[in-house]
């Protein structure tokens, strides 16, 4: 039975046995949708919305939002299945983190049901942990290791301020999301990273998930579903507009055929960290903490972290640090979150105690 104490030990076995295939894992990826702004759920929970023209004024104020989410879970349900089906098919398995050769995924909810997806992914190299901590004594190595983690990960958000793009997002607009995507998109160029080798793997091994059938469009026609609440004032909550502005969850991303798309998805991502990727202390932070008297309580997600002006690698410990300007930011990374439109979590794992 799903949820059981023998699925997670089937899980784990699956797991384990995973590893002793394929190695020890490269990257620890969570992606924790945010189903109560997201045009998408709300579609798929019978709110009447054009997908692909978004007005603010038809998003509703955040309550009603999250009413109508909390009495669709089928719904929400499909709207997770989907989003992630289609970042892990166009972006993982795509090369956004570089060429992988497997991956691992569970799926839990919260405490009010939503759900997130933990995910474990091996990029597509022969590298064990204690061949890296060889290779690391290189200091060339040592380099190239530190610029492609800085491009994966992030840390802080130095590099997407930009002030004139902020001034130009408070103009109000229609939201376009993109067409359908084409082969001369600028996510095209994903499809063409060399994944030599891949193919033999995926065919041979059991371990690399079995494609889906049929895909799913990204670009979901007008059609509204029937709205299982036959009330008026049912009716009339799912048309009431909006009287706080929407978080940038709620809108689309940047289209990526637009002659702006970069400093456009610059100033999406720093909204998008800024309001939810940054840590704020609450409650859950200290459940785990020793409530003897006089002991000094520490936040289970380790913040505020220590800031790193320059990323470095000790060649002697292989302790990695990455450059951080900013202590309450969670790891991210700017396609991924741009695409989740959500918090997420992301980490390089080279050896079994990182792991």
């Amino acid at each position: 039975m799903m949820g059981s104490a023998y699925s997670r030990t089937a899980l784990r076995t699956k797991i384990h046995a995973l590893i002793y295939n394929q190695g020890l894992s490269s990257i620890f990826l969570t992606l924790n949708p945010a189903d109560i702004h997201c045009p998408v759920a709300l579609y798929f929970a019978g709110v009447k919305l054009d997908l692909d023209i978004i007005q603010t004024e038809q998003l509703m104020d955040t309550y009603k939002r999250a009413e109508i989410i909390a009495s669709h879970p089928v719904a929400t349900a499909k709207f997770f299945h989907i989003l992630i089906t289609n970042i892990l098919g166009t972006m993982v398995v795509g090369g956004v983190l570089g060429p992988i050769k497997a991956y691992f995924g569970t799926v839990e909810s919260q405490g009010r049901g939503s759900l997130h997806l933990h995910l474990l992914i091996w990029l597509d190299h022969d590298m064990t942990p204690a061949y890296m901590e060889e290779k690391i004594q290189n200091v060339d190595f040592r380099e190239k290791l530190k610029a492609y983690l800085e491009d994966i990960i992030k840390e802080d958000l130095d590099e997407f301020k930009d002030k004139q793009v902020f001034e130009n997002l408070n103009v109000p607009r229609l939201f376009n999301t993109p067409p359908r995507l084409s082969q001369d998109n600028i996510y095209a160029a994903l499809r063409t990273i060399d994944l030599t080798g891949l193919a033999e793997n995926i065919n041979k091994s059991p371990v690399w998930p079995t494609p889906n059938k049929q895909q799913l469009s990204p670009s979901i026609p007008y059609a509204s579903p029937s709205i299982p609440y036959g009330s008026s004032l049912w009716n009339k909550s799912l048309q009431t507009p909006t009287h706080d502005r929407p978080t940038s969850t709620c809108l689309p991303t940047p289209n990526p055929s637009s002659p702006n798309f970069a400093a456009r998805l610059r100033a999406d991502v720093v909204q998008l960290v800024e309001t939810g990727n940054k840590h704020k202390h609450s409650d859950t932070c200290y459940k785990y903490s020793n409530p003897k008297q006089g002991v000094k309580k520490s936040c289970r997600l380790r913040m505020p972290r220590k800031l790193v002006p320059v990323s470095t690698i000790d060649p002697d410990t292989g302790h990695i640090s990455m450059r951080r300007s900013d202590p309450w930011i969670n790891n991210f990374n700017e396609y991924l979150i741009a695409a989740c439109r959500s918090n997420m979590d992301i980490k390089f794992i080279w050896s079994g105690s990182d792991a």
